[in-house]
């Protein structure tokens, strides 16, 4: 198990890790297993963990005043996800898609990482570029544009995906996503 953390941060860190490094890493961190449509923290939560995957797939998602769901990430293999704002109250829900091995930091021993560990906060901004562009694309591209990046950018995920989370991410409905599908497919 340790094997598998200490990987994870020398790819990011791109060299191997001293044993200073390891012990400080193994004691920021634990493992939790999630099982399917499990929730992680929920709306209202005052969550103070951030969440690596080792395995499996989640979901960050809101839910409007009307119930409806939206998915704004989705987090797979080595992948961070959780919310920026902890330790306030999330508005986000944070749920196991599939049954899920992580890896979790709470927030005051993520900054710690933060602080010790430039290459951290390198890969934090990849994430906040990446959550830049989804929302410059939400705001300037048709859902069909949208569905078209996804399948060219995250050909695996959208395989691991039902199409009514797809949909979500999309904004659009389970209706318009099959249209969009078929369109695609007689274009073939």
């Amino acid at each position: 198990m340790e094997n598998i953390l200490f990987e994870y941060y020398e790819r990011i860190f791109e060299r191997k890790l001293s044993l200073d490094e390891k012990v400080f890493i193994k004691d920021s961190s634990k493992y939790e297993s999630f099982k399917k449509k499990q929730l992680l923290f929920s709306s209202g939560d005052a969550n103070t963990r951030h969440y690596i995957v080792e395995k499996g797939l989640l979901r960050l998602y809101i839910i409007d005043p009307s119930g409806k769901e939206f998915n704004i990430l989705f987090a797979r293999e080595n992948q961070v996800i959780g919310d920026l704002s902890t330790p306030l109250p999330t508005s986000f829900f944070l749920e196991a898609i599939e049954d899920s091995r992580v890896l979790s930091i709470d927030d005051d021993q993520f900054r710690k990482l933060t602080d010790n560990f430039s290459k951290i906060t390198e890969t934090l901004k990849r994430s906040y570029i990446f959550l830049q562009k989804r929302f410059i694309s939400i705001l300037s591209k048709t859902a069909e544009e949208n569905y078209e990046e996804l399948i060219a950018e995250y050909p695996d995920l959208v395989k691991r995906l039902p199409q009514y989370h797809i949909s979500s991410y999309l904004g659009v409905t389970p209706v318009f996503l099959s249209q969009i599908m078929a369109k695609r497919a007689k274009k073939k």
